[in-house]
């Protein structure tokens, strides 16, 4: 099974999805965590920049080839 450049940006978009979702769920307080999340910006931020890799990776591929 060969895992080329494409597989992985998409797993990246899902990655990113999840982890903005994380994020936005821990910052407006709506999961409640014990231990109180405050790496949940860092989360986000690292969460938009996979999910901007995935969308201009896409939008390469569909324009471009």
């Amino acid at each position: 099974m060969d895992i080329t450049f494409y597989d992985i940006t998409v797993y990246l978009g899902i990655l990113g999805l999840l982890m903005m979702i994380f994020s936005f769920l821990t910052g407006m307080r709506i999961w409640k965590s014990k231990k109180r999340m405050i790496y949940h910006k860092r989360i986000g931020i690292v969460g938009f920049i996979a999910a901007m890799v995935h969308g201009f990776t896409m939008l390469y591929y569909f324009f471009f080839s």
